[in-house]
């Protein structure tokens, strides 16, 4: 054998890739390969084998050797308390996702080392749940890591993001480590879980957390586990996923709930079908913030009578009602001139799959209100979908010229409140200076 990576030369990578992904779904990245490379050669050294016969069982799908292959090759990066935005939010909903105070059951999918079940666990104790029997199942499926999660044994590594009190609350000393306190440890279960390959071991979980694991999955891969995570959440519950994997989750039946520096996903806890969903979403996912007015922004510019009719048509897509939405609004947007029911029928335009009646709807909203920020970001979408970043970019830049001056906490004129902060954020803007004056929400 012969070529790069020194100790191990001539490697077939692309077989290998092509085992390890059949096995557990990990499809490699350069940095992942570089992992693969030297993982083989300790699954080897492990095996008490040279390189060219483990090869060999590899390649013919020995199942020992493919498992001690996984092992190595799996990316067990994690510590306490990542994202910290997201869990703060969902330690904000916990009496939504456990009404009436019922215990929370909850799935960590992709636990590796056991940081987050177990920080999970701390989430809910500080949240004044140390009387209700919550139970945590954590599953990976590298047994070398669920192992260590047993153990509960964490260096400096792990803990560089948990502050003073929080391992004075919930660590003991252990030599050179920290140990999880029992009281931690007790509500956490670990099981050994295929994603990929295996169904989700049970479902009506009220919250199901899969962080930064899709993003090692092919596309393709990544769809059909995150389907899977989706059936494992009741109805009413929520689903949370490293911030860069929530886009994979678009065509999905949730709804977004925003909260501040986070996005947690949420199963409808009623039954829709497929285009009152989307509609309900693209109307309901980004509200304002706590504490923001609920204005009618309609009313800033239609008058009474158009307020009215652009509430009437609002109600009816709130109600699953596609057809009657399109009709009313319609009415809205013709007789009264009415920006933000304009609006309304882009969205329902792009439920339909017509994205030229969207733009043309979003166009004819923004004749009459051309600082109107909701409609510049909803050409972004739309250019963004029809191939044409430039023009995708042009809107951007609209969009946030039109939110310039406006404090985060504005509420913006659209289809529904929707505040500036939130829009810069979905359109990967800065926060606004502190210092930023107030003016009139009019944009």
């Amino acid at each position: 054998m012969s070529g790069p990576a020194g100790a191990a030369p001539g490697l077939p990578l692309e077989e290998l890739e092509r085992v390890v992904e059949g096995a557990c779904g990990l499809a490699l990245s350069p940095g992942v390969r570089r992992t693969l490379l030297e993982g083989f050669l300790r699954a080897a050294r492990d095996a008490g084998s040279a390189p060219e016969p483990f090869l060999r069982r590899v390649l013919a799908g020995e199942a020992r050797s493919v498992a001690a292959l996984v092992e190595q090759a799996v990316v067990g990066e994690t510590y306490f308390f990542r994202h910290p935005e997201q869990l703060a939010a969902l330690s904000g909903l916990l009496d939504e996702a456990a009404p009436g105070g019922r215990p929370l059951t909850i799935w960590s999918a992709g636990c590796a080392s056991g940081e987050e079940p177990y920080g999970l666990a701390m989430l809910l104790l500080e949240a004044g749940r140390g009387g209700v029997a919550d139970r945590i199942l954590a599953t990976d499926v590298s047994a070398r890591a669920l192992e260590a999660a047993r153990a509960a044994r964490y260096g400096g590594w792990s803990l560089r993001r948990t502050d003073a009190a929080l391992r004075s609350r919930w660590f003991r000393e252990a030599g050179p480590r920290l140990t999880v306190a029992p009281q931690v440890r007790e509500r956490v279960s670990f099981s050994r879980h295929n994603l990929v390959l295996e169904p989700p071991p049970g479902a009506g979980f009220d919250v199901v957390v899969c962080r930064n694991v899709l993003i090692y999955f092919s596309p393709a891969t990544a769809a059909q586990v995150l389907a899977r995570l989706v059936e494992a959440v009741r109805p009413g519950g929520y689903l949370l996923l490293g911030p860069v994997e929530e886009p994979l989750a678009a065509g999905l039946p949730l709804l977004r709930v925003e909260r501040p520096g986070a996005t947690l996903l949420r199963r409808p806890p009623y039954a829709v079908s497929d285009a009152s969903r989307r509609l309900l979403e693209s109307l309901r996912g980004r509200r304002a913030e706590p504490g923001s007015p609920p204005p009618d922004p309609a009313a800033r510019c239609c008058g009474p009578v158009g307020a009215a009719a652009f509430r009437a048509a609002r109600e009816a897509a709130r109600a699953g009602d596609l057809a009657g939405a399109e009709r009313l609004a319609g009415e809205a947007a013709t007789r009264h001139r009415c920006p933000e029911s304009f609006l309304l029928l882009a969205v329902a335009a792009e439920v339909r799959g017509d994205d030229a009646a969207a733009q043309e709807a979003v166009r004819r909203a923004l004749e009459l209100a051309p600082g109107l920020a909701q409609g510049h970001a909803t050409l972004v979408r739309l250019h963004a979908r029809q191939g044409r970043p430039g023009e995708a970019a042009l809107a951007r830049r609209a969009a946030l010229d039109a939110l310039e001056g406006l404090p985060d906490e504005t509420t913006l004129r659209g289809v529904e409140p929707l505040t500036a902060g939130a829009l810069r954020q979905a359109l990967g803007a800065p926060p606004a200076p502190a210092a930023t004056p107030s003016p009139g929400s009019t944009r």
